[in-house]
């Protein structure tokens, strides 16, 4: 009876965790750099950065769309990312008319990532 009882917990912990791993199974997001402090730039000068994001999920992480907090900021980037590969959120702000202040964009990731759904990056600096 006792072998039978430690069977029965040990199959159904096997079931449990096997279980648990399908949940966590899929798509998945990580920025290498979520924050870019570009410094001190003239006004009207054409801030760029590239944000590296990568996949290690098991499953290809789709972009849904990336939202910028200002019409002076675009991003261009990739639709998709296979597991365990990198793709690159290539950022272009236009510092016109922001002289004398501090300059701070922020950028939502929109993705089909369980529990990443959202990702915010930022870029920030003085504008002179």
């Amino acid at each position: 009876m006792k072998k039978l009882s430690i069977k029965i917990i040990f199959t159904v912990g096997m079931i449990w965790m096997a279980a648990a791993g399908m949940l966590y199974a899929g798509a998945d997001i990580a920025v290498e750099e979520p924050v870019f402090l570009f410094g001190s730039v003239t006004e009207g000068t054409q801030v760029t950065h590239d944000f590296i994001i990568s996949n290690p999920g098991d499953d290809v992480l789709s972009i849904l769309r990336v939202v910028t907090s200002c019409g002076c900021t675009v991003a261009d980037y990739p639709k998709t990312i296979a597991p365990g590969k990198t793709g690159i959120i290539h950022v272009k702000a236009d510092t016109s008319g922001y002289g004398g202040r501090s300059f701070k964009r922020q950028l939502v990731i929109r993705t089909d990532a369980p529990g990443e759904e959202s990702v915010r990056l930022q870029i920030e600096g003085i504008v002179k």
